[in-house]
């Protein structure tokens, strides 16, 4: 009986034994499928032009969409400097992407950024409230315009 009690004593170590071996082995090759899984430089700057890119759409749309009724001084600008950190994390993204899908993005900010300029100026110049509508109504023409030509052009599928 004893012999049987030390008997089932050394298969429990045993088993433990082979039990924390099998958890170690566990832990081992979960680490090591993490550690595989990361993103790398140029497709965490990917994800960021897309996400970008995406926010940029909404702005646009949303300015799009307002007319002198529904459009607040404050409202304008918010989405104009969402679409200014659009634009920056855009330009900062840029360097981590492949060399043509880098100067692809550079283009698009670039050609983005000047017409946007172009536009503010614009709206600014001789504003009066009778011709606020219309300028607002040409102006955020001008700009989901240029995304279109711009950033929609931008392959984020």
């Amino acid at each position: 009986m004893r012999a049987s009690a030390e008997r089932g004593i050394e298969m429990t170590g045993q088993a433990e034994r082979m039990g924390s071996i099998a958890m170690v082995l566990l832990l081992l090759v979960v680490a090591g499928t993490a550690v595989g899984c990361g993103e790398s430089d140029e497709e965490k700057a990917q994800n960021d032009v897309c996400d970008a890119r995406a926010d940029l759409r909404k702005r646009v749309d949303n300015l799009a969409g307002l007319t002198l009724s529904t459009a607040t001084v404050d409202g304008v600008q918010e989405e104009l400097n969402g679409i200014q950190d659009d634009l920056n994390r855009i330009a900062d993204a840029q360097g981590d992407l492949s060399e043509e899908r880098r100067q692809e993005v550079e283009s698009a900010n670039n050609q983005f950024t000047s017409e946007l300029e172009s536009i503010a100026s614009g709206l600014t110049s001789n504003l009066s409230l009778s011709g606020a509508g219309e300028k607002l109504r040409n102006a955020t023409q001008q700009l989901a315009d240029s995304y279109r030509q711009t950033f929609a052009q931008v392959d984020c599928g």
